[in-house]
């Protein structure tokens, strides 16, 4: 859980300033890739994006089908720490483990580091993941995973390119 406590309500400004630069991500999406993130044939996503708990968070929550049959179900808590003066995020998957993630925002794109993971799986020791939002237009994003192994340059694992439909 992340926690920021600020007495009298000091240091919220500053908080809500820097969130106010993703409030494009706020808003219901639908997203579409196909062969991609392991997985065969085309996998179709729905998510919201909020504040919640408070506007101190983007909480994004969602979904992503193939053939009309559960592929994943994610919840995932953006907030910015001004200890570190970055974005961290905890992604939860319904695969059982949690991303701890570490970003900036440069141009159009959020882009996190895992940089370490709860429950990993062991298939996945030994990799390196990173993920990313980028912005298309005020209606359109992708959100994605990139993958290194044993050093190598990063590579793109899958994008879901989602378009706004409220």
């Amino acid at each position: 859980m992340l926690l920021f406590l600020a007495p009298h309500g000091e240091g919220r400004a500053a908080l809500s300033e820097s969130l106010k630069r993703l409030e494009f991500l706020i808003g219901k999406w639908k997203g579409r890739s196909e062969g991609q993130f392991g997985e065969k044939g085309v996998i179709e996503s729905l998510f919201e994006c909020s504040h919640e708990p408070s506007e101190m968070f983007i909480a994004m929550i969602g979904e992503s089908r193939t053939n009309n049959k559960l592929v994943n179900k994610s919840a995932a808590y953006l907030a910015w720490d001004p200890n570190i003066s970055k974005y961290v995020r905890k992604s939860m998957f319904s695969y059982g483990w949690i991303n701890n993630e570490v970003g900036d925002f440069n141009g159009q794109r959020l882009t996190f580091d895992v940089v370490s993971m709860d429950g990993e799986p062991d298939y996945f020791k030994g990799l390196k993941w990173r993920s990313f939002v980028q912005k298309y237009s005020d209606n359109e994003i992708g959100t994605g995973l990139e993958v290194s192994k044993n050093g190598e340059p990063f590579r793109l694992y899958g994008e879901s390119r989602a378009r706004r439909i409220q």
